[in-house]
C-alpha cells in the first residue's frame, strides 16, 4: 500500500489524441469585441420585461427570482465553458469549436442529433414569437392612433369640412372630382 498511486482520467475511454489541434484557426477577437458580445447577450429582449416581472412579484420575491436565475445562469456558463476544453478544462488538449461538438464528445451521438434538433427548433420558434410581438405591436400603435383621432367625432367633421372650404382636397375629394 505503500506504492505508487496510478491516477487515471475520468473519461479515459474515449478515444481522442492527446496531441494538440492544430486547426490553424485565426483568433481576431478583442477584449472590445467581447465586451460588445457580453453586453448584448445581457441586455437583450429580456430586460424589457424586468419592469412587469418585478411588478407581478413584489419587491421581495421579485429581485429574490432574479437572484436565483443569475445564480443559474451563472453555473450554466461555468459549466459550458469547462466543456471547451478535453479532458481538461484548462489545458485541453483538444478544442470542442461549438456547443454541439461539446455535446457529441460527452453526450454521444443521440444526444447530439437531439440537441441539434431542439436548437434549432428554439431559434425557429423564437424568431416566430418575435414576429408575433412586433406585429401585435406595430397592430396596437395602429389602433391608438385610431381611437386618438376618431374619439372626438365632431373633430373629424369640422377638418372634413374645413378641408372642403379651405380648397384643399382629402384624397377621397380628389377621386370624386375626377
Amino acid at each position: 500500500m505503500g506504492g505508487v498511486t496510478e491516477e487515471s482520467p475520468l473519461v479515459g475511454s474515449l478515444s481522442v489524441s492527446q496531441e494538440p489541434e492544430d486547426n490553424n484557426l485565426q483568433r481576431t477577437g478583442t477584449i472590445w469585441t467581447a465586451v460588445a458580445h457580453i453586453i448584448t447577450a445581457v441586455i437583450g429582449a429580456g430586460v424589457l420585461s424586468l419592469a412587469w416581472t418585478i411588478a407581478q412579484l413584489g419587491w421581495v420575491a421579485g429581485p429574490l427570482a432574479m437572484l436565483a436565475f443569475a445564480t443559474v445562469t451563472l453555473l450554466s456558463s461555468f459549466l459550458i465553458s469547462d466543456c471547451f476544453r478535453f479532458p481538461d478544462p484548462e489545458y485541453g488538449p483538444n478544442r470542442n469549436q461549438s456547443y454541439l461538438d461539446a455535446v457529441h464528445l460527452y453526450l454521444g451521438q443521440r444526444s447530439h442529433q437531439v440537441c441539434g434538433v431542439l436548437a434549432n427548433l428554439g431559434l425557429y420558434l423564437n424568431g416566430v414569437a418575435y414576429t408575433i410581438t412586433t406585429a401585435s405591436s406595430i397592430r396596437s400603435k395602429d389602433q391608438r392612433r385610431v381611437s386618438n383621432l376618431t374619439q372626438d367625432g365632431s373633430k373629424m367633421e369640422n377638418a372634413r369640412k374645413s378641408c372642403r372650404t379651405s380648397g384643399r382636397l382629402s384624397f377621397k375629394d380628389r377621386d370624386n372630382s375626377e
